[in-house]
C-alpha cells in the first residue's frame, strides 16, 4: 500500500508538471513569473523505550524498534501574477512506514497594497514561532526536528503553534537602516483532527537586524469547537467545547559570525478544567539552543522544558552535530535524553478507546540521524 501511495504522489506531481508546462505555452512569460522549489528529509530514530514517542500505536512513532518517522517531501510553487499579486502553495507528504498523506500544506494569494502594506488570503502558514513558517524545511535550522516544546500539535503536547490557518492577514514591513520591522495581523480558523479553533485572531511582531538577530513576539486567541468523531465523544473532551484557547509566544534568534543561538518561550491557556478541577490544558514551555560552526561542522546543544498544570510534561536535553555537504544538503546526528512525567509526548492506547492512557515517568534515550536537502 505504501508503494502504491508513492506511485500516486509522483503521478500527481507529473500531472501537475504537465499542467504547468501547458500554462507556459499559453503565457510566454510564465517561466519568468513562476518558481518551483522543494525539500526532502530522511530521518531515522530509535529509543530504549517500548512505548511510542510522538506518533502513537496507530501510526509509526518512535520506539526501541526504530522508525523513519519524520521522513517527508515537499514542493513549493510560487507565481507572480502581476506586480501586485503573487500566488503560493506547498504540497506536503509525510512518508511514514505505514501511512501516507499528501496534502496542501498551505495555499494563499498575496496582494501588495503599497510598498509597506500587503494582504494575504487563503490557507496560510501560522505566523507564530520563529521557524514555524518554514518548520518542515530542515536545512533552515540546526535541529533534526524543531523543538517540540514549541512546535508540536500533538493533543498531549504544548499546542503553542499550529500548522496553518484558513483566513486572512494584513502585513506591514518597514526598513530602517539595518533593521527590518514587521507586523502580521491575522484571523481565521484552524482545523484540527478532533476539533476546530473558530474566531481565531492574533498578532505577530518582528524585528530583524541585518539577518543576524531576529526578535519575535506573538499573541493569539480563539474558541475551541469539538467535532463529531469518536475522539470528540470522549468525556474528557467535552469540557473543552466552546472554551477559549490563547497563547503568548516569544523568542530570539542569533546568527552572528560562527555563533548560532535560539531561545523561545510560550504560555498557553485553555479555559477549561478536567474532572479533578485542574486547568489541564494550561502549559508553559521554553527552550534554548547554542551552537558554533567550525567550517562545515556545527555542534549544538539544546535544552527544552514543557510542563502542564496537571503535572504532565517533559524535559529534553539534546547534543547534535551537523555536517554541511553543501548549501543545500546537511547531514545531522543527535543524541537526546527525554525525562518524562505523566506521559509527555509518549502516546499509548492499551484499551483501544482512542485516548492515551499509559503514564510514563522516567528517563528515555533517543538517537536520531537525518539527511536534509532543498532543491
Amino acid at each position: 500500500m505504501k508503494h502504491e501511495n508513492l506511485r500516486h504522489f509522483f503521478r500527481g506531481a507529473g500531472v501537475l508538471g504537465m499542467l504547468l508546462a501547458s500554462g507556459a505555452l499559453w503565457a510566454g512569460s510564465w517561466v519568468d513569473r513562476t518558481r518551483l522549489d522543494g525539500f526532502f528529509s530522511a530521518r531515522y530514530s530509535i529509543t530504549d523505550e517500548k512505548e511510542h514517542w510522538l506518533g502513537g500505536p496507530d501510526e509509526d512513532g518512535i520506539n526501541k524498534d526504530g522508525s523513519f518517522y519524520g521522513t517527508k517531501l515537499g514542493l513549493n510553487i510560487t507565481s507572480r501574477i502581476n506586480d501586485r499579486v503573487t500566488v503560493a502553495t506547498q504540497l506536503f507528504a509525510p512518508i511514514q512506514e505505514n501511512s501516507y498523506d499528501m496534502h496542501v500544506d498551505w495555499a494563499f494569494a498575496t496582494f501588495a497594497l503599497n510598498e509597506q502594506w500587503s494582504l494575504r488570503a487563503g490557507k496560510i502558514k501560522y505566523p507564530v514561532g520563529i521557524v514555524n513558517e518554514y518548520v518542515e524545511v530542515g536545512v533552515t535550522y540546526p535541529w533534526i526536528q524543531a523543538p517540540l516544546v514549541i512546535y508540536s500539535e500533538n493533543m498531549e503536547g504544548p499546542q503553542a503553534t499550529r500548522e496553518s490557518y484558513t483566513g486572512a492577514s494584513l502585513l506591514w514591513n518597514m526598513y530602517s537602516g539595518s533593521w527590518n520591522w514587521g507586523l502580521d495581523l491575522f484571523a481565521g480558523e484552524v482545523d484540527l483532527e478532533s476539533m476546530n479553533i473558530k474566531k481565531m485572531a492574533g498578532v505577530t511582531g518582528r524585528a530583524n537586524w541585518d539577518e543576524m538577530v531576529i526578535f519575535q513576539l506573538s499573541y493569539y486567541q480563539g474558541d475551541m469547537k469539538i467535532g463529531s468523531g469518536a475522539l470528540a465523544a470522549m468525556p474528557m473532551m467535552r469540557p473543552m467545547n466552546n472554551r477559549r484557547h490563547s497563547a503568548v509566544v516569544g523568542g530570539v534568534k542569533v546568527d552572528w559570525n560562527n555563533l548560532i543561538a535560539y531561545a523561545e518561550a510560550a504560555s498557553v491557556t485553555m479555559d477549561f478544567e478536567d474532572m479533578n478541577g485542574v486547568a489541564a490544558g494550561d502549559s508553559d514551555s521554553w527552550y534554548v539552543t547554542l551552537g558554533y560552526r567550525f567550517g562545515k561542522w556545527l555542534p549544538h546543544l539544546t535544552y527544552q522544558d514543557w510542563s502542564r498544570d496537571n503535572g504532565n510534561g517533559h524535559q529534553i536535553a539534546t547534543l547534535g552535530l551537523n555536517y554541511s555537504v553543501s548549501s543545500k544538503v546537511v547531514l545531522k546526528g543527535e543524541l537526546s535524553q527525554v525525562d518524562t512525567k505523566g506521559g509527555g509526548l509518549f502516546i499509548t492506547d492499551t484499551d483501544g478507546d482512542g485516548m492515551p492512557d499509559v503514564s510514563i515517568d522516567g528517563s528515555t534515550n533517543m538517537f536520531s540521524v537525518a539527511l536534509d536537502m532543498v532543491f
